[in-house]
């Protein structure tokens, strides 16, 4: 990454706003933000009258407000997550390969739009109904699907099915060494989430200070914006990390790929390890 850490947080910050600035958004168009800011103060004012379990529970059953996120959110989810997953995952190929990479790359998985759609769409599925049975099937799903948006990558003609089978077949004895590999940055994650609401924190006090009313919406928009920012290098060691992982499983050495990324399918060889 050296040389280019600026252009990979960049990029990584740029895939995380996307996810999460639009969602904020439409949610405070559609009302939900003033919706919960309104249940959570009558639900305070209510508490601190009623402090037993039984009449919270009572409050909760009858209280009329109900905000659900709007059918735009579930459209939204359903359409931008993939493509943008695909496009980080290009970049992350790319760094590792010595390729030229620029943060705009982030948008480059709308030109293969209808198979990362179902990939994330299809992925999202499968791990769900694994999970529906417990946790750990739900977990061991996840690491089983986790190269498909890196196939899908290096094979954009590959069909969504393919890239779920070759994925399998990859991870078939790399899923607990996968999962270490992600254990080994937790210590990172968790100094990531002190530092985000040490800093959410500082930014709502100025906010303050400057005679700014917060809202629910606001200190989600900050707290959006905040979580790309200092989220992004974690991000960027993990997605380079599983990128290198990946090349490992397959037996390819990075510099093996040419440039341009995209590869026809019959390029990608099927390790028989």
């Amino acid at each position: 990454m050296r040389g280019r850490m600026a252009v990979l947080i960049a990029s990584a910050a740029i895939y995380m706003l996307c996810l999460s600035v639009p969602l904020v958004v439409v949610e405070q168009i559609t009302g939900l933000w003033e919706i919960l800011e309104r249940a959570m103060n009558d639900y305070i004012s209510f508490a601190a009258s009623n402090p037993t379990n039984a009449a919270i529970y009572e409050w909760f059953q009858s209280y009329p407000y109900q905000g659900t996120f709007s059918i735009a959110t579930y459209i939204f989810l359903l359409l931008v997550p993939g493509p943008l997953t695909l496009g980080l995952s290009v970049i992350f190929l790319r760094a590792l390969r010595g390729q030229p990479v620029f943060a705009d790359m982030v948008f480059s998985g709308f030109g293969n739009f209808f198979r990362a759609m179902m990939t994330n769409f299809i992925r999202i599925v499968f791990i769900a109904l694994w999970s529906i049975l417990l946790l750990v099937p739900g977990v061991i799903a996840y690491y089983r699907y986790s190269f498909v948006f890196f196939l899908l990558a290096d094979n954009p003609t590959m069909s969504p099915f393919t890239a779920f089978a070759l994925s399998k077949y990859y991870m078939k004895q790399n899923k607990g060494s996968r999962f270490l590999l992600d254990l080994s940055l937790i210590g990172w994650l968790f100094l990531s989430a002190i530092a985000l609401g040490l800093l959410s924190d500082a930014v709502t006090a100025m906010l303050v200070a400057g005679g700014y009313a917060t809202t629910l919406f606001s200190s989600e928009l900050v707290s959006g914006i905040l979580g790309a920012i200092v989220m992004a290098p974690l991000c960027v060691y993990r997605g380079i990390a599983g990128a290198e992982y990946y090349h490992r499983v397959i037996c390819r050495d990075p510099r093996s790929f040419e440039d341009p990324l995209m590869l026809p399918e019959t390029s990608h060889p099927v390790s028989k390890k």
